[in-house]
């Protein structure tokens, strides 16, 4: 099979020939270490190279515009104001850290306009990752879902959830704009081609539990999340869901908005993947679970392996699993440690399995 139709059939929860393998690639070192440079900005066609120099299946590329990553270069330490009315500060790489939200009132909102669905850069990244998508990796183009746009950048969390009290229909409104948003600019997306996935990323959870109340979240964003996802999956592509943290208490309810795929089933948050794996099988594939904040870290390569052969006995039989990690590739992770997870895929991750 090539990598994206062996990605796309476990992301339908079949059988392909063997476990694919996906992380999200942010890491500047293993750039430098592997293709001899670095990109200041996040780049798709780089991402794509890296990706297939690593041995991936698929590789995530955000759309232009998605919150958090530079459209162009500033200094480091440097406020610069984004598309959205967003300011950030320049201290990583290649996610920002914002410092001051456009939204603090229903009159803010008002006079607020979201960004052209149609501009001319937003299918920059995306264009540049077919392009140079010679391995045929499956490519997975990134959008934000819209809890974390309302709490993390039109909001802050303190805004939105005083907001929920004094003014509940902002809340709904807001929702209502930025999902008629997402499923233009995903048309826009989807005609460049080439693309095999959306990814709809949304964190909902912390490590310990969810950032707001089942109560809320089911009242205000479940419903805008689904018909996200509803749209996007009218396109003809599967859907994944990026969603960090502990989500036990609305799991049920994002798998029953019809999500492929659930990434990254973070094992610091409790995230079981058995328990995963058995209560949706066949409804959802399971992508991640060895764990990068520790094992990835500090573990041995014999320790990474054994997590990595945990994870393919515990999810990939009869199909519908990715292996990953359970969150991202950084900067702190020992290249033979990377190389560990990938070579446990190849090695005992083929079908028919065998341990």
């Amino acid at each position: 099979m090539k990598p994206r139709e062996r990605f796309v059939t476990a992301l339908r929860c079949e059988t392909p020939d063997r476990v694919p393998i996906y992380d999200f690639l942010f890491s500047r070192r293993l750039m430098q270490e592997l293709l001899g440079y670095t990109t200041e900005l996040h780049d798709g066609a780089t991402q794509v190279k890296l990706a297939t120099k690593l041995g991936l299946d698929g590789i995530f590329v955000p759309i232009n515009g998605y919150c958090g990553f530079e459209e162009e270069v500033h200094e480091e330490g440097a406020n610069y104001l984004d598309e959205w009315g967003i300011t950030y500060v320049k201290n990583g790489w290649p996610v920002m850290v914002q410092i001051d939200v456009p939204i603090k009132n229903r009159e803010d909102w008002k006079n607020y306009s979201l960004p052209d669905p149609h501009a001319p850069n937003r299918t920059n990244m995306i264009k540049d990752a077919v392009k140079a998508n010679e391995a045929e990796l499956a490519i997975i183009a990134g959008l934000l879902g819209p809890f974390t746009m309302m709490y993390w950048y039109f909001m802050d969390l303190a805004t939105l959830s005083l907001t929920i009290y004094d003014d509940p229909s902002l809340i709904t409104e807001m929702c209502d704009a930025y999902t008629r948003w997402v499923l233009e600019t995903a048309k826009v997306v989807h005609e460049v081609g080439g693309v095999d996935v959306f990814m709809l990323a949304d964190d909902w959870g912390g490590t310990t539990s969810l950032l707001m109340s089942p109560k809320h979240l089911r009242q205000f964003f479940v419903k805008p999340f689904g018909d996200i996802v509803s749209g996007l999956s009218e396109l003809g592509l599967p859907v994944a869901m990026h969603n960090d943290g502990n989500l036990w208490d609305v799991l049920d309810d994002l798998v029953d908005t019809g999500i492929n795929g659930y990434h990254p089933v973070e094992r610091a948050a409790s995230m079981d993947l058995g328990k995963v794996k058995n209560r949706y099988r066949g409804r959802l594939c399971p992508i991640g679970n060895i764990n990068n904040k520790t094992t990835m870290v500090t573990g041995t390569v014999e320790e990474v392996e054994k997590e990595a052969i945990q994870c393919l006995k515990t999810a990939a039989p009869e199909g519908g699993y990715i292996l990953a990690t359970d969150h991202s590739l950084h900067d702190d992770i020992p290249t033979e440690n990377i190389y560990a997870y990938i070579e446990a895929a190849k090695k005992y991750g083929k079908y028919p399995l065998k341990f």
